[in-house]
This record gives structure tokens, C-alpha cells and sequence, in this order.
């Protein structure tokens, strides 16, 4: 057991717990065991959660699936396996700058990553045409250049 990415997985686990409108019985249910013995295993990362609860979790939880996913994976088979799986499937679907946006969103807000609402939206387009000073007009936007 890996016990690093268990305790992980516990923090994020108790801390929606913490959060949720539902108890945790009720999420339990939803998550689809039987009673909240494995869920208060899993909170307290005295246990792994089963692969095939992952999904139902996180849904339960209102946290991000891929997140939980990836570090159950990981508490499973370990991160090279994980670097493995995400390399295969992933591949090349974002490039290398999107992939940073990415990273740096979820640096910035955890599993708590806003909506892209319109709203946000009009924010970065502002930001993105702001420039530092009449020198670098001809170098693009200020995100571009940073």
C-alpha cells in the first residue's frame, strides 16, 4: 500500500466529507457500499478505495474524478504506472503549453478548478489584452510574453 497517496486521498476524502451537505452514511450509499465502515476506513487512510468505487466517490463527493482517480491509481500500482497509463491515453491531446495551463490551474485551486463561465471568461480576455508598457506593444500580450 502506498501509503503517501493513501493519506492523500484521505485529506481530499475528509475534507469533502467536512464540506458535504450529506452524511456520511449518505455518501456512503451513494458511493455504493454497503454502510460507512469502508468510507471511515478511507477517511482516516487506514484503507485504499476499490477501484470500482472511484467514479461513484467522487460524484458523491463533488470532487474532480480525475483527480481522485489518479491518486487511487496510484495508491494501487504506484506512479509509474500511472505516468504509463496517462502517456497512452492522454498522448499528445494538449500541447505542452496547455498541458502548463493545466498544471498551473490546478496548483492554483486544487481539486476546486471554477467553471470557465462567461463571466471568467471576459476576466482572462482582459488580462491577456493588458501590456506592461508601450516597449512591449509590439511583443503581444503580457500572458504571452510572461
Amino acid at each position: 500500500m502506498d501509503k503517501e497517496h493513501t493519506l492523500k486521498i484521505a485529506a481530499l476524502v475528509q475534507g469533502h466529507l467536512d464540506a458535504s451537505p450529506y452524511s456520511v452514511d449518505e455518501v456512503a450509499v451513494l458511493s455504493g457500499f454497503k454502510g460507512p465502515e469502508m468510507l471511515e476506513g478511507i477517511a482516516r487512510g487506514d484503507a485504499r478505495v476499490p477501484l470500482d468505487k472511484v467514479l461513484l466517490l467522487a460524484q458523491a463527493l463533488g470532487c474532480d474524478k480525475r483527480q481522485l482517480l489518479v491518486l487511487v491509481l496510484t495508491s494501487w500500482f504506484g506512479p509509474e504506472f500511472v505516468k504509463t497509463v496517462e502517456e497512452v491515453f492522454i498522448g499528445n491531446s494538449a500541447s505542452a503549453a496547455e498541458r502548463d495551463w493545466i498544471s498551473f490551474l490546478r496548483e492554483v485551486y486544487g481539486e476546486n478548478v471554477p467553471a470557465l463561465t462567461p463571466a471568467l471568461r471576459r476576466r482572462l480576455r482582459l488580462l491577456a489584452s493588458i501590456r506592461a508598457d508601450r516597449g512591449r506593444l509590439s511583443r503581444g500580450p503580457m500572458l504571452a510574453s510572461s
